[in-house]
């Protein structure tokens, strides 16, 4: 026994007027639906695998119009019930993805708040038991579910929306619609997308992460030379397993091997205090080894040990 429920989409327009499209527009677009119920389901909580099926009688000519079995198999329900955990079901899937009984009360699913918001700036998100208050830079307040807003902040879903209303830039597909999958027969949109509006459901970018400057503790290791890099001031050591270039500071050893009091080879051993320093600049990511003091140089062995 599992759980099912229906989820039906169609594109239109005169290219499809014979119920056939292209395989390059349709395969990423249907891969595109997939992920988007996949990570939706991960964004309001869902922590089973949830499988999405074509239907057997998914495709009607007139348009391309497809339906989907969104299945959650029964051993997944019962670990859900076994574990007691508090997770979202199909249910509330289906009401983020826009075919739930919030479809009017509160802004509909996902694609019916991207479409309502369009091109103006949301000025502020106030959270009130169940249900979220949006305030656009015009004024208007629009309605919507904690669900849905999740979905509508997670870059993924973003990303997967914005491909499923790609085809919409091809020649002669002129809308991307919710249908109502338990009535086959029936066309009118739940929520309907043209070609002008295919430019809104384009994904922002990803919100930047913070940078950040952080340093561990003084820590104690041996590491082996591999090489210098005098002119940078970098030393390529190996701590046995890995291998990182290194900036020392530890002035008194320095001086030592500028006046060459101290000679050293490759496979020489330093016994050395260091901390690693990790920098996030612009979304990059950063770690360098610094050493503090080098406490003492041990020399390779040089020669053979013989058996007397």
């Amino acid at each position: 026994m599992s759980e099912i429920k229906k989820a039906r989409i169609a594109y239109s327009g005169k290219a499809l007027d014979d119920g056939t499209m292209p395989v390059r527009d349709l395969a990423p677009a249907l891969l595109a639906f997939s992920e988007l119920v996949e990570n939706a389901y991960k964004a309001i909580g869902g922590e089973r695998q949830i499988k999405v099926l074509l239907n057997q009688d998914s495709l009607n000519k007139g348009s391309f119009d497809i339906t989907f079995l969104l299945n959650l198999d029964f051993a997944e329900q019962l670990k859900m019930f076994v574990s007691g955990a508090q997770a979202n079901g199909l249910s509330d899937l289906m009401t983020v993805l826009g075919w739930g009984p919030t479809l009017t009360a509160v802004g509909g699913g996902i694609f019916a708040l991207v479409k309502k918001i369009g091109a103006r700036k949301i000025k502020k998100i106030d959270s009130k038991e169940n249900r979220v208050e949006m305030m656009l830079d015009d004024g208007e307040t629009i309605l919507t579910t904690p669900n849905t807003l999740k979905v509508f902040m997670n870059v993924d879903c973003r990303l997967s929306i914005e491909k499923i209303v790609d085809p919409l830039k091809q020649s002669g597909i002129d809308s991307f619609s919710l249908r109502d999958p338990n009535r086959p027969d029936d066309k009118a949109p739940l929520v309907d997308i043209n070609k002008m509006e295919v430019d809104i459901f384009k994904a922002p970018p990803a919100e930047e992460e913070a940078d950040m400057d952080q340093k561990t503790s003084e820590m104690e290791m041996l590491a082996r030379i591999i090489t210098v890099n005098f002119e940078l001031g970098k030393w390529r050591l190996s701590d046995g397993n890995n291998t990182f270039w290194a900036s020392i500071e530890d002035d008194d050893f320095l001086k030592q091997v500028e006046r060459r009091d101290l000679a050293f080879r490759k496979g020489d051993t330093l016994r050395i205090k260091y901390y690693i320093h990790q920098t996030i600049r612009n979304g990059k990511l950063a770690t360098e080894y610094v050493v503090t003091h080098v406490i003492e140089l041990r020399e390779a062995p040089r020669q053979i040990k013989l058996n007397f």
